[in-house]
Formats: C-alpha cells, structure tokens, sequence
C-alpha cells in the first residue's frame, strides 16, 4: 500500500564535529604512519580526481569568482558526497542525523567560508548576570562571589521561590531589624536567627554571621596550620639533595603527601579514642599539636558511642532537626561561540541582561538559500491545466520515475546564482535536474512584481544575459516550476534503481553573489567619488533529501 512520504533536508557539516587542532607532539606521529609510496585509496582518489578535472562542464565554476586554493579531500567532495548512501536505511539514518543538521541549526564561518554545526564550535562566557534582579556582574567578581549574586537574591530553603526583605516584627533596642521573607509558604529567616540591620547588603551580613559560626572558625584554623605544616616541612627538606634531584622538585609531593598522611592517622586515632580533644598534629618539627576549640568531651565521647555500635538498628533517628539555610541565587551566563578552525566570532549576544540581540549573528540561514519541499506545487507557466507536482509515494519501485519539487530562498539582498550538480555514482537511484542553473532575486520586504512574473511568464533579467544571452534564458526557464519572489522552484526527476521504502538524494549546491565593499578612503574616481570593488563570494556544499517513511 502506498503510504504517505515525509520530505527532509539536512545540510552536511564538513567538520561534523571531529575537527581538533593539532599538537606539535603528534606531528611525529603523523609522520611515522606516512610512507613513500601512495597506498591504494591515494590512487583511486587520484584517478578519481582527474576523471572529474577532465570533465570541464561539471567543474567549471562561475565566471569572475574567487575561489580558495583547494586540496584533493577537497576536489572529491565537489564530485562525490561524503555520506555516500548504502543499503542499510536505518544506518544511513543515523550517520545523516550524526553529521547533518537542518539549516536553521547550523552556523556560517565567513573567513572558512564553510558550514558550522553545534559540535564544532568553542564557546565561551560572554557575561554573567542575575536571573531575579538582572544585574550584570563583573568578571572579576565573579570568582570572588563563589558565582552568586552579591545582592538579595536568596531562595527559600523550603519552596526555593525567591525571597523578599520584610521588617521583623519588632524593634530590638530601639533598632528596626529586617528579616527574609517567602510570600509562597511564608517561611521566614527568623526561624533560623537570621535578623540583619540593613535592608540592603544582605548577602554581606549573611557571610559575616556564617563566619562567626564555630565550624567555619574550626575550618579556617585547620587551613591556617596545615599550611604552616607544609611551608614548615619545604623549608626543612629544601637543603637536601637525593640522586641528583633537588629537594625543591619534590616539595610539593613529599611535602603534601606528609603531611596529609599525617592528618588521615591522627584524625582516626582522634575519633578512634573520643577520651581527649581532637589532635592533628604530632608535634614535630617544632610544630605544636593542633586542638580543636569547638568540640568538647561531650562531642567525643558521642562520637566513640556511636562508633562503638554494631548494629544499625539501635541508632536512634529522633535527633535534631536539620536546620535549612537559605541559598544564594546562582548566576546565569551567556555564551559566545567560535570557530574551532578559525576563531572566528559566529554568535555575540548583547551583554545587558535586558538585552535579547545579537552584536554578532552569524548563522548559515542568513547566508546560504534555504531548501525546503513542498506537498504540492502547480507549475505556474503552464497554464491551469498543468498538473501538480506531488510529493512521490512509497515505496519507490525499480525503475519509475516520479517528478519532485524543490524550491530554494534566497535571503540575501543580492542576486544569487545557484548551479545544482548530482552524484553519478548513487546505486539507490538516478537524479536528473532539469534546471541545473538558475537565478534567484535579492530578498526585499516591499515586492512589487510585473504582470508577467505574475502570470508565470519566463524569466526576464540581466543576469541570464550575462550567463550567455536570450539563449540561455529561454533555456533556463525550461524545468522552473515556479519563480515567486526571492524564492524559485526547480523540478527533479528521480529514478530508483532499487525498491526500497525510502531514499536519500544528495546533492551539491553552489551558490554565487555579488558582495559590493567600500574601497579606502585614498581610492577615488576622477570626479571625487570613492569607488567601489565588486567581488564574488562562491560558497559550495551538500545537501541530503531524504523521501520516505
């Protein structure tokens, strides 16, 4: 039963992810693999290369474009695409879903001149801010904010909506206090002891009342004195010399690893004992033993107990309750992203939290024509009685034929001229462009279009008489279905060689405009004007059309 075929393009990434830059230590690598006579895939790839430079129609690129010196990898892929179709669907399915992406996902590196996907570019912070009160942060204060916001920002510890500054309910000391407030479940920092003089500042009273707490004093002491213990312990080791080595290269593992193994002994003989306070330290090297201020006996002897127990089931769960604080709102960043080959900028957002624009934009959308199917399209130059060009159904049979539309947007303000190219050696099926080349008006907000482009007349422009005369229009009009604006559809006439439920055509797509920049200032014409030079920016790549289930 014929069912319903589903139409996609996706656009292939040359770098799919996979391009690294590469290290001076794996140049001798590379180095060593390579050997003096080619291999059997360098002279296939080179018969294959001049096969397609001995046919001068298929390469010849456009009059007047510039193109970039190319390499052999290079001069295969305009002739052969680099995901070659199989007959595993399902596998062809992924590799496609691997390295291609649809347009719209897809960036555009204008010094590669080359297709960008998600995976192959580096991003980077491009500014940090609050998501509650929207304040840009600095990013030197950043780190020293532990990447909170320096505010009073803070979320509630149990519903973690956002928290307001409320005034406590009654004055101390003649003093207003103020308190933090949830207006969801109406928790309030007086539960804990959190009272702050200042409605502002809040996140500066909170660390001074966390750093009065005893645990963050024992914390610090304990950094203090394992530091003194290891510039102790490097001092003392520097004057020695073992087999050539100075002592100096190894202070920084001897040291640390002494002084660590000395911490790990002495704080189980501590909680191993719970007789007396907890010892850090062993008194050497003219360093003091390090006792804790803020347990007691108490704390140890609690400790002994329930290191003593045996049996998980005499635990008793009925202890204090966990006292919740509330927590700081973390920043938000955005994120700039760059060409890994290049670095080139691709995408800047504005830095202003408020701020939804991009500085930098730079997405292949905006650059190279979108191609999209359409369900069905009426050729408008002949006439009513012509007949719709549908989507094919499948399954494809072994050697039908069935038309398929394409249509292609141009979103430059230019002209651009488009040349279609297929693969000769597809074993799924056989591809014929009726239209090969073909001219696509510059995009305009405002159209307004002549009686003849309105009744689907044949083209009439200055840039098919530059391509070779009214010859070569007349020409070009055969095999356009439909020419609207800046957007042109083309006819395909796909032949499957193999029955098969669906099938994936790629083809090469070059695209050709007119890029018009301002010369210096010091380059004038004779009547005082500045000139200008007129360049042709050429961008080639491959497209897969998948018609199927």
């Amino acid at each position: 039963m014929p069912g319903t075929t589903k139409a996609t393009v996706l656009y292939y990434c040359p770098c799919s992810g996979s391009t690294k830059t590469q290290n001076s230590s794996d140049e001798p690598k590379e180095k060593k693999k390579r050997t003096d006579e080619p291999s059997r895939e360098d002279n296939q790839l080179a018969r294959s290369i001049d096969s397609s430079l001995s046919n001068t129609d298929s390469t010849k690129a456009f009059e007047g474009s510039q193109s970039r010196p190319k390499t052999q990898e290079h001069r295969a892929m305009e002739t052969e695409p680099p995901l070659s179709p199989s007959s595993n669907a399902k596998l062809d399915q992924q590799l496609l879903s691997l390295h291609a992406s649809p347009i719209e996902n897809l960036y555009y590196c204008d010094d590669c001149s080359e297709i960008r996907c998600a995976r192959c570019v580096i991003e980077e912070p491009a500014g940090y801010h609050c998501p509650n009160c929207l304040f840009d942060v600095p990013t030197a204060s950043v780190r020293s904010e532990n990447n909170c916001c320096a505010r009073n920002c803070f979320q509630c510890p149990v519903c973690t909506h956002v928290l307001s500054v409320v005034e406590g309910g009654s004055p101390q000391g003649g003093k207003l206090c103020f308190t933090l407030s949830c207006s969801v479940c109406f928790w309030s920092s007086s539960e804990i002891g959190w009272e702050f003089e200042k409605a502002t500042g809040i996140s500066a009273q909170v660390e001074r009342i966390r750093a009065g707490e005893s645990t963050n004093k024992e914390f610090t002491n304990l950094l203090d004195y394992w530091r003194t213990v290891q510039r102790v312990t490097a001092t003392a080791s520097a004057p020695q010399v073992q087999g050539g080595v100075t002592a100096n290269s190894g202070v920084a593992a001897g040291g640390s690893g002494s002084f660590k193994h000395r911490l790990a002994t002495a704080g189980l003989h501590s909680i191993g004992s719970g007789l007396h306070r907890a010892s850090l330290g062993t008194g050497t090297n003219g360093i003091p033993e390090y006792r804790a201020t803020c347990y007691t006996d108490s704390d140890h002897e609690r400790v002994a107990e329930l290191m003593a127990i045996q049996d998980a089931d005499m635990v008793s769960y009925s202890g204090e309750p966990i006292v919740r604080e509330p927590q700081r709102i973390r920043l938000h960043m955005k994120l700039a992203r760059r060409c890994r080959l290049c670095h080139h900028i691709l995408i800047k957002p504005e830095s202003k939290a408020q701020a939804t624009r991009f500085k930098i934009q730079l997405m292949a959308a905006n650059v190279l024509p979108t191609i999209t199917i359409p369900a069905s399209l009426t050729p408008r130059s002949a006439g009513s009685s012509a007949q719709p060009v549908r989507l094919p159904k499948s399954p494809f049979q072994p050697g039908s034929t069935v038309p398929l539309a394409i249509r292609f947007s141009n979103p430059l303000y230019t002209e651009m001229q488009v040349r279609v190219d297929t693969c000769a050696s597809s074993t799924d099926a056989h591809v014929d462009v009726v239209a090969p080349q073909f001219a696509l008006q510059p995009f305009t907000e405002l159209w307004e279009y002549d009686e003849e482009e309105e009744e689907g007349g044949t083209e009439n422009n200055s840039s098919d008489t530059n391509l070779g005369g009214a010859s070569r229009s007349t020409k070009s009009s055969r095999g356009i279905l439909d020419r609207h604006g800046n957007r042109v559809a083309i006819q395909l006439n796909v032949t499957s060689l193999i029955e098969t439920a669906s099938l994936t055509i790629p083809l090469r797509i070059t695209c050709t405009h007119v890029d018009d920049m301002d010369v210096d200032n010091d380059t004038r014409n004779e009547d005082g004007r500045s000139a200008s030079s007129r360049h042709m920016i050429t961008n080639s790549f491959w497209v897969y059309i998948t018609l199927g289930d």
